[in-house]
């Protein structure tokens, strides 16, 4: 079971040609066909003669209103076919006026997502040079307390401690802080670096759980928005395991490489592959029923992440199951100029 995302379409077919002159020519080739068939079989005097003994009935004015019959259907034909030309004209300016918003809202959100992690990388830094400095300080001031009255202050001995074990504790916490803020090695490393720490880490918290990660192609060159959606993407899907699916055996796979178009009219003006790359994870842990409602906002944000990138979100699970997602985004996201 899937989920199928909505894909905007970013090329214009071709309109078809025009069917009014071949029409016309048919219409034409009808009306000179029936007029040479009337005058070589005298149609005219034959169904006179059919008509003059039922004249009492006013048969022999059919013609007359059958003729004004044809022009007032021709006239509804014309009207309806301008109505229709106009709902075509109008239908067309509200998928331009859809698109032009679709296009605005996926930026919007990608300027929302730089903010966001600007503001983690942020608050990481801050965290780690101003409050991670005075802890280290506050640490050092209790040890040398506590050196000075190991023996003479037993009391002030063991607060020293107590102040230490505190700020250990603290700073430890203010770590994982910035770790979830702003993964370790991802600056410094690149992103499978970032992601093999993070899957380490998993294996370290669920120990009764079996990972599995696979990295393939180049990821130099992305945008760093680009690069926090594929972290927090495989980040997101291992908090899920460690709370569905603890013991069981998780496959993380991404690959970086170029996909051919789909069909040519789909992707006018695009002479060459897409550049792309794929995330898929898959557990096969107890699964979710995808038809009932669910509580929890992970699999919306990791959707919204990906849709706000142009990109595409699968998600298929069942009972007793297990779960799989794959989001394939394109690989010239969030930059400026497109890579294809």
């Amino acid at each position: 079971m899937s989920s199928e995302p909505v894909q905007p379409s970013s090329a214009r077919r071709d309109p078809p040609s025009s069917a009014v002159p071949r029409d016309l020519a048919c219409v034409l080739a009808l009306t000179l066909l029936a007029a040479t068939l009337g005058s070589l079989f005298d149609v005219s005097e034959r169904a006179y003669r059919w008509t003059r003994r039922l004249e009492r009935f006013q048969l022999d004015e059919l013609p007359l209103t059958l003729c004004v019959l044809s022009l007032g259907l021709a006239w509804f034909a014309w009207r309806r076919y301008r109505e229709t030309r106009r709902e075509l004209a109008h239908r067309r300016v509200l998928e331009q006026e859809a698109e032009r918003l679709l296009a605005d809202n996926r930026r919007l959100a990608t300027e929302a997502l730089q903010a966001e992690e600007l503001e983690r990388r942020h608050l990481a830094r801050e965290l780690h040079d101003e409050l991670g400095q005075y802890l280290n300080a506050i640490s050092l001031d209790a040890a040398r307390i506590r050196d000075l009255s190991d023996a003479r202050e037993p009391e002030i001995h063991r607060i020293s401690l107590a102040v230490m074990q505190s700020a250990s504790h603290v700073y430890r916490q203010i770590g994982g802080m910035i770790r979830r803020l702003r993964p370790i090695g991802l600056d410094e490393f690149g992103l499978p670096s970032a992601l093999e720490h993070c899957v380490d880490g998993w294996r370290e918290r669920l120990p009764e759980a079996s990972f599995s990660l696979t990295i393939e192609g180049d990821y130099t060159g992305l945008s760093d928005t680009l690069t926090m959606t594929l972290y927090r993407l495989v980040q997101e899907g291992l908090t899920n395991v460690s709370k569905f699916a603890r013991r069981s055996r998780v496959e993380v796979f991404m690959v970086r490489a170029p996909r051919e178009a789909q069909s040519p009219t789909k992707n006018v003006g695009k002479t060459g592959p897409i550049d792309e790359i794929v995330v898929t994870m898959a557990d096969d842990g107890p699964g979710v029923d995808l038809d009932a409602p669910r509580a929890g906002l992970g699999l919306i944000g990791m959707r919204e992440r990906v849709e706000a990138l142009g990109g595409e979100f699968h998600v298929a699970s069942k009972p007793e199951g297990g779960f799989l997602f794959c989001a394939r985004l394109p690989a010239h996201a969030g930059l400026a100029d497109p890579v294809n």
